[in-house]
């Protein structure tokens, strides 16, 4: 700041009355700093999570770029076409299984160590 700005804020600091602070006034300004604490932190973990998500499907994709690029060859394993559905329903759900219990016990850690 140049000196001119420093003696307008000068000039308003004076003419600023000297009243107490309000009773509450700890207590509020605590619950605001608290409420902006969880806050940042849901948007921290909502940034994990996206960051996780863009991590994993960059691996995927570079594992199937790289496999069509090498054009390994075709390894043939036969399954008949009623088994595929139940496989892929089982892995699917595996995953979606193993995700929400990684989220819980984040969650739960989280509470524990953060409070």
């Amino acid at each position: 700041m140049n000196q001119n700005e420093q003696d307008i804020l000068k000039s308003i600091f004076i003419r600023l009355p000297d009243e107490p602070l309000p009773p509450t006034f700890q207590s509020e300004m605590m619950l605001r700093i608290k409420k902006e604490a969880v806050r940042i932190a849901k948007r921290n973990q909502r940034l994990r999570v996206l960051a996780l998500i863009a991590a994993t499907t960059f691996t995927i994709g570079l594992a199937v770029a790289s496999l069509v690029y090498m054009g390994l060859p075709e390894i043939m394993i036969e399954f008949s076409v009623v088994m595929i559905p139940p496989y892929y329903i089982y892995f699917g759900l595996l995953v979606l299984v193993l995700l929400f219990t990684d989220h819980w016990l984040q969650q739960r850690y989280y509470k524990r160590h953060t409070m």
